[in-house]
């Protein structure tokens, strides 16, 4: 006879938090939230600073639990100080300083034009989306040879972690742009890609 799963007691107010967290982190389950923030937890990287960040061109998967500041950090502090055109996947709506722009915009864009700050908000159905974002990966794919003055931040990274378009892009990002930023709970679907910083203090 099969053992059975032993249980744990989780109060009501937790409860409802994990699932919460369940739909911000894309998963399925509450244990698949705990072994998340649990992975998170027992790996230290360095905090990041605009310094460091914008130090170089290798990429940078930027992580943290939700409510961690990444994002404040980003919108806040690192780029009001980039010199050179900035695009963000903009999922959640986050960033209204910068221009939003639609899929006609941003496929239109000359991107040899530099000193320009634009988002893009994807839909907010998750399927929908991805298609969304896999159409602009494969579209600064096409234009990499011009987006040496761009920094290109992809908020909600754990959601395309499986599109094999950012993933090439990414990977290239060294030779053909200022910056790439990932942010991401998950990091593992992007290790080797570039450096990773944790931000572990509100901003």
């Amino acid at each position: 006879m099969r053992d059975k799963a032993p249980y744990v007691r989780i109060n009501r107010l937790n409860r409802e938090r994990l699932k919460g967290l369940k739909k911000t982190f894309n998963v399925k389950s509450c244990d698949a939230v705990v072994s998340i923030l649990l992975l998170n937890r027992n790996k230290e990287y360095p905090e990041p600073s605009v310094e460091n960040l914008m130090r170089d061109s290798v990429p940078v998967i930027l992580t943290g639990i939700p409510g961690s500041g990444k994002t404040t950090f980003l919108r806040e502090q690192v780029i009001p100080h980039v010199n050179s055109t900035v695009f963000v996947l903009d999922v959640q709506d986050e960033y209204p300083m910068l221009r939003k722009v639609n899929l006609g915009e941003f496929f239109s864009l000359d991107f040899a034009t530099v000193d320009r700050k634009l988002r893009y908000v994807p839909t907010s159905n998750v399927d929908v989306s991805k298609g969304e974002a896999d159409s602009i990966f494969r579209h600064l794919i096409m234009f990499q040879k011009d987006l040496k003055e761009w920094t290109i931040i992809v908020e909600e990274g754990h959601r395309f972690a499986e599109s094999p378009f950012l993933k090439s892009l990414m990977a290239e990002a060294r030779k053909r742009m200022r910056k790439m930023v990932v942010v991401s709970h998950q990091v593992e679907p992007y290790e080797g890609l570039g450096i990773i910083y944790k931000v572990s203090r509100n901003s």
